[in-house]
């Protein structure tokens, strides 16, 4: 075989059950058909897993997969991806009325991981099976082993992490579970540098159930480049545009602004998401609001609660009536930043928009924590109408060290407010070994809800039913099926669909539901695309079944930069060399098309995983998408009918109306293997009825861009 150029050309595959390692060498068509990442990562679960199986049992798959690009020179590019079946969705109805086990499930973080993976000396690793024992893989000193973890198993992420390198080495590089996966929490993740987190999908208690503590990799694998000096070239020559971006006299002054500009935005009644520029312009303004100014992620805190991005009070709230400016600004992202200690970026990032805070009110002996990002922010702030910032660092650094999804784990307590108000659970309910007399979690109160968290993460008392996330709490708990924010079993992101119509178009449709990180119009499409890759044109439209059906081409793209371990930010800055990039490293000369028909191949096998589990569905909470709608607000009266939306997305996709891929669609994409598959996947998808619309005998309403006349 000729020396792979662009990836290690090995696969490591490890059964927990009867201590197996072995290695595989793809064929390098596996590459230019899936790249890296969840493409190589869905190519591999795909043809390996056992359909139906039970996802925290021995049969699911856990992998983990750097991108194409990870640990090269290419700018952005330091993103890797956990896959597996997913405990927490598509449980969906299959043809023979059974009920599906689960479906796609896939994690995405940055940091230093993924690379670490590729100096190990594989492009991705696959573990299947069970210990009896807690253990952790250890790839060190040109050995793979793996070795008991019973000095770790109970640690958190952090104490799991400093022992792992206290024993191996500095240069380790380590990816753990912490109590929430150990407990076979639904909404767990896999941490990394003592705080990035892989949190969707609940692939966190997919480890957990393998008893899998860790994966530990310290490498010197080399890796071999088409021409490794144009890459550099490249690499340097981007990054001289970004510091000339950050550098602008004009956006720095302008991006403090932002926090003062929404409210009265919204005041005049200025559609802030036309507003933004396009182009460069656009790309200076991100640049500086992400890394140049220091902000990160926080730059939206203020921005989103006020403008109707950020959810208020699970959903059912306004900002500026609910969580108004007063409160959001204790939250502002600038005064975050007063306590920053350092700033980070993940490998080969020249935008850096990490952080470590140094805080002195944690409750540990280290001081310090990761930022908090607007997520975390949003899902402690605006949803569960908090405004306490020496909480919302208390809680960001729990969830960091237990590695439970912070997203969802926000949900789940304005979930329980709710119900509290609701007079539906009282404090007798909250009883626990730490609170004889129990505990009462209210609108605002941070008081009670590490308390609520510590009990979830240990499964202790109603805990327990909170520990695998809303939808199945609502099952347990009469009479708050309506309190429930989810889309397929999955807790909803803080970006509201009634704000951002295409969002939504994308929570129902992506193999993992209820996801703000996959292929969005009008966060990706609209905001960059055209500048970042100049080979390929994207459109959009204020027309919502056109840009349904535009919305294709940036789903199939973002499957790419997915893949190569792109970071989804990316799309918002430089113009980007990515074709230039791709032949540099691996030789290829890959066109525009071949681009998006790898994104599709990619996105329709995701699609077609669910199509065998059962799990294609359209279920989103009603409430979420206006129904019926709010009466004040920036998105009052919005009601939306996000079917129609998804009709013309999956017949520019080449799906059938159900979602189910048509067999012409999958033999143009190479897709053969699936189509046995088609069979015993018709009729499993469940169409979303818009049950207010329908009743009322009304016409949906998608805001001031979406209007259908």
């Amino acid at each position: 075989m000729n020396q792979p150029l662009g990836y290690t050309g090995k696969i490591l595959w490890v059964d927990l059950s009867t201590k197996e390692i072995r290695e595989e060498s793809p064929e390098e068509k596996i590459y230019r058909f899936y790249l890296g990442g969840y493409g190589l990562g869905v190519y591999y679960v795909y043809n390996h897993i056992k359909p139906s199986c039970d996802p925290l049992g021995p049969d699911n798959i856990l992998g983990f997969c750097p991108g194409l690009f990870t640990g090269s020179a290419a700018p952005m590019s330091g993103r890797y991806v956990v896959c597996a079946k997913s405990p927490l969705t598509g449980k969906g109805i299959r043809k023979d009325g059974s009920t599906g086990t689960g479906g796609w499930g896939n994690a995405n973080s940055g940091g230093k991981f993924g690379p670490a993976i590729r100096r190990g000396g594989f492009d991705g690793i696959f573990f299947k099976g069970v210990s009896k024992q807690p253990v952790y893989l250890l790839i060190h000193n040109n050995s793979i082993t793996i070795e008991h973890a019973d000095e770790i198993w109970g640690k958190d992420c952090v104490e799991s992490e400093e022992f792992l390198k206290n024993k191996h080495g500095k240069t380790c590089e380590v990816a753990s579970i912490g109590p929430a996966g150990e407990n076979l929490s639904l909404v767990s993740g896999i941490v990394t540098d003592e705080g990035r987190i892989a949190a969707r999908s609940g692939l966190g208690a997919v480890m957990g159930s393998k008893k899998l503590k860790a994966v530990c990799i310290s490498g010197k694998t080399q890796m071999h480049y088409y021409d490794k000096k144009r890459m550099l070239e490249m690499a340097k020559a981007y990054g001289k545009t970004i510091q000339s971006y950050v550098k602008s006299k004009i956006m720095n002054k302008f991006i403090p602004m932002l926090d003062y500009i929404t409210p009265l935005s919204r005041i005049l009644n200025i559609d802030m998401q036309s507003a933004g520029g396009s182009g460069e312009s656009l790309a200076r303004m991100t640049t500086v609001g992400l890394g140049g100014s220091g902000l990160g992620t926080t730059i939206s805190n203020v921005m989103s609660s006020q403008s109707g991005d950020s959810p208020v009070k699970n959903f059912k709230g306004v900002g500026h009536k609910d969580f108004p400016m007063k409160k959001a600004m204790k939250l502002r992202g600038k005064r975050v930043k007063s306590f920053m200690k350092k700033r980070y970026g993940c490998f080969a990032c020249p935008v850096r928009c990490g952080a470590i805070l140094e805080y002195e009110g944690l409750p540990y002996s280290k001081k310090t924590t990761h930022r908090p990002e607007y997520e975390t922010t949003s899902s402690f702030g605006s949803l569960i109408l908090c405004d306490d910032l020496d909480a919302l660092f208390k809680i960001n650094e729990f969830l960091n060290r237990v590695g439970m999804d912070s997203i969802s784990a926000g949900n789940i307590v304005a979930y329980v407010m709710e119900c509290v108000e609701k007079h539906i659970l009282n404090q007798q309910d909250f009883k626990c070994s730490k609170y004889s007399e129990g505990f009462l979690p209210t609108w605002g109160d941070s008081d009670a809800v590490l308390s609520l968290l510590e009990l979830i993460v240990n499964r202790e008392g109603i805990g327990d039913t909170l520990a695998d996330g809303t939808l199945l709490a609502s099952k347990k708990i009469a009479g708050t099926s309506e309190f429930v924010m989810h889309c397929n079993g999955q807790e909803l992101p803080m970006h509201d669909p009634r704000y951002n119509p295409s969002i939504g178009l994308t929570y129902i449709t992506d193999p993992t539901p209820g996801r703000h990180t996959a292929g969005t119009m009008d966060t990706e499409g609209g905001l960059g695309l055209n500048y970042f890759i100049k080979e390929i044109d994207f459109e959009n439209s204020k027309d919502p079944e056109e840009k349904a059906s535009l919305s294709a081409k940036v789903v199939q793209f973002h499957q790419v930069y997915e893949a190569l371990g792109i970071c989804m930010f990316a799309v918002n800055f430089a113009q980007y060399p990515l074709l230039e990039f791709i032949q540099s490293a691996t030789g290829w000369e890959i066109t525009p098309s071949e681009i998006l028909n790898i994104g599709h191949r990619i996105q329709t096998l995701r699609q077609m995983f669910n199509a065998r589990e059962g799990a294609i569905r359209h279920e989103i909470s009603q409430r979420v998408i206006g129904n019926p709608p709010l009466t004040k607000g920036p998105t009052k009266k919005v009601s939306l009918d996000l079917e129609i939306m998804a009709q013309s997305y999956y017949e520019e996709m080449g799906y059938a109306k159900d979602g189910l891929p048509l067999e012409e669609t999958l033999r143009n994409l190479k897709l053969d293997f699936c189509i046995p598959d088609l069979a015993i996947s018709e009729g499993t998808a469940k169409p979303l009825v818009n049950q207010w619309l329908e009743k009322e005998g009304k016409t949906a309403y998608f805001g001031k861009r979406y209007k259908k006349e």
